[in-house]
């Protein structure tokens, strides 16, 4: 009888060491599995837009489609922009869903303004419709704005090399 106590309080260590040990392993595989520049990379390899992009930054203030407020929102974030800020890339990663639904709502809002803007007047008609061309899209915590080419279809493929990794 004591053999087999000891044999069972063995085997139950053993269970939970391991099971603690996939957990935490499981956790850390998806914390980095998945993260905005790799989204980002992602998305610019399905709508070739690489070349026009001069500048990136992980900074929210960087990005012109956020107010102070929706910042507070933001966890992570990867902005890529040409030097005009026509063609850029943006992934968002939010503290939870309820805050990527109003993050998206901005870059909504953000997609609406550039395209009834009266400084548009400045840009090219190619630039003009890489605006209005351009789409918003969330996944869980991610969000994302990707206005990398005048041709909405080129626009919907680096959304929908997002959705897929994610």
């Amino acid at each position: 009888m004591y053999k087999f106590r000891k044999l069972l309080i063995l085997c139950l260590a053993i269970a939970f060491i391991t099971g603690t040990f996939s957990e935490y392993s499981a956790k850390a595989k998806t914390n980095t599995a998945v993260n905005c520049k790799l989204l980002c990379s992602t998305a610019l390899k399905a709508t070739g837009g690489i070349k026009k992009l001069k500048y990136t930054s992980a900074s929210a203030i960087d990005f012109g489609g956020l107010s102070a407020s929706v910042r507070k929102k933001v966890k992570e974030i990867r902005y890529i922009c040409d030097s005009k800020e026509v063609y850029s890339l943006c992934v968002i990663r939010t503290k939870d869903t309820k805050d990527s639904a109003k993050v998206l709502s901005a870059l909504k809002k953000y997609k609406k303004n550039n395209c009834n803007s009266d400084y548009l007047s400045d840009y090219s008609a190619t630039e003009k419709k890489v605006f209005k061309n351009a789409v918003c899209g969330k996944k869980g915590t991610y969000v994302w704005y990707i206005a990398m080419s005048p041709k909405k279809a080129k626009n919907d493929k680096g959304q929908k090399s997002i959705k897929k990794r994610l």
